[in-house]
Order: structure tokens, then C-alpha cells, then sequence
């Protein structure tokens, strides 16, 4: 035994650990490095997504690795893996923000933390504070769009070249009274409340957010190709991001 943990625990561990290291380390200077200062181009992906993908791929497997050794030496399976998924959510996200794995592992994790018990209502509540405000910010930003202001209007909806279509001040202002609507359900569904429709449409609230995040597979949401565009790029940096923290608050609004 050592410090309560058999050798057999010991040995496993401290291979997965080193491997963990040494996968990263070595990684990083034979062959990532080497590979990044080299010419080349790929047909599908931009060097520079290509380059960052082949990073964050390649230490999230450290990551895993490290996990496991967590698990071996027996801590809380879950609130390892909560703890492995939202690391590794985080790292894809800062690293590339379009690329969909990040709301996966983030959902992943918050759904471990939530079955071992730690994501409760001293969590879920602040969270569903943040999603209305969130909310109310969107509505609050399409109001200044229809009252004929130009920040961020000339990245907010993608071009369409064989389209001329253009969101006037009426539609722009039905999509702000709809986010303050949906701002408005989110906190009665968090509440005690006799009406059942409304989880409901919170519910569905949560599908039309998911879809959008998840996009069109060309120029919207996280399965987008045309990310070299001022809406593709304001689409990754900021629009997707605040759907899906949207969905994932909107959703824990229901688990209080």
C-alpha cells in the first residue's frame, strides 16, 4: 500500500500520468511544431482552424489521459469527467469557437456535475439570472437596430448574394419582443407555477436555440463552412457562443 492506494493503483496511475506529459510535451516540440513551421495547405480547412485543431486535439487526449488516472486512483468518476469535459470544452472554445465538440463536452460536463449532485440550485439559479439578462440584452440591442442604429448591424445576419432580403424595423422589433418573451418564461418556468405550458414553450424555446447553434452547414451556427465572412466571424466570436449558453441556461431554468 501507498498512502492508501495499492501498488497495482500506483503503477497504473503514475503510467497514465506520464504518458499524459510526455504525450503533450514531445508532442508539442517532434512533431507539432515541426509540422506547423513546415508549407502546407489543406483543401477543406484554413491553415490557421487546421493548425489549432491539430493542437487542441492532440493535448485534450492528455487530458483524458490524466482523468482516467483521477479515476484509477479513485475520485469521483463523475466529477472527474465534469471536470475533464468542461477543461476540454473550454480549451476547444478559446481555441476555435466555431467548432462544434465545445457544446458537447460542456453539456457532457455540466451533465456529470448534475448527476453527482453538485450542479444544484445554488448554481442553476445564478445561471438562469445570466441567460434572462442575456436575453434582454439581444432584445435590447435589436430595438437600437430598428430605432435605426448601425453597431454590429452590417455583421448581424449572413449576405446572401442572390438575395436581396434585408430585416426591416417591424421584423426587427418582433424578434426583440419574442428574446424579452422568452427572457420572461425562462424566469416563471424557474418558478413554482400552475401553468405547464409554459415549460413547455420554454422547451421549445430551447429546440429553435439548439437548431440555430447547430446552423445550416454553410453559413450559420456551429456546422458552418463560410467562416471568412464579417458575419461568419462575428457568428464564431460572439452570435453562436450566446445561442448555446442561451439553450444550456434556458434549459437549467427547467431543473430548478
Amino acid at each position: 500500500m501507498v498512502a492508501g492506494y495499492s501498488i497495482a493503483q500506483v503503477v497504473a496511475a503514475g503510467c497514465l500520468i506520464a504518458l499524459g506529459f510526455a504525450h503533450s510535451a514531445l508532442g508539442e516540440a517532434s512533431l507539432l511544431r515541426p509540422l506547423f513551421a513546415k508549407e502546407w495547405e489543406l483543401s477543406e480547412v484554413p491553415r490557421w482552424a487546421a493548425e489549432r485543431i491539430f493542437r487542441f486535439a492532440w493535448h485534450i487526449t492528455s487530458i483524458a489521459w490524466l482523468a482516467l488516472a483521477a479515476i484509477v486512483l479513485d475520485a469521483n468518476a463523475l466529477v472527474v469527467v465534469g471536470v475533464m469535459s468542461v477543461v476540454t470544452g473550454a480549451i476547444i472554445f478559446f481555441s476555435l469557437p466555431g467548432h462544434l465538440a465545445w457544446p458537447l463536452f460542456l453539456l457532457g460536463g455540466l451533465a456529470a456535475f448534475r448527476a453527482e449532485g453538485s450542479l444544484g440550485e445554488a448554481v442553476l439559479e445564478p445561471a438562469t439570472y445570466l441567460t434572462v439578462a442575456l436575453l434582454l440584452g439581444a432584445a435590447a440591442v435589436h430595438v437600437y437596430w430598428a430605432a435605426g442604429g448601425r453597431w454590429m448591424l452590417d455583421r448581424a445576419a449572413p449576405k446572401v448574394e442572390e438575395s436581396n432580403f434585408s430585416p426591416g424595423p417591424v421584423l426587427t422589433l418582433m424578434v426583440a419582443v419574442a428574446l424579452a418573451t422568452f427572457a420572461a418564461l425562462i424566469v416563471l418556468a424557474s418558478r413554482e407555477t400552475d401553468l405547464p405550458f409554459v415549460r413547455w414553450l420554454v422547451m421549445a424555446g430551447v429546440g429553435v436555440f439548439t437548431i440555430r447553434a447547430i446552423g445550416d452547414t454553410k453559413l450559420v451556427g456551429l456546422t458552418k463552412t463560410v467562416h471568412d465572412t464579417d458575419f461568419g466571424k462575428a457568428d464564431d466570436a460572439y452570435f453562436t457562443p450566446l445561442i448555446v449558453l442561451i439553450a444550456l441556461g434556458a434549459t437549467g431554468s427547467l431543473l430548478i
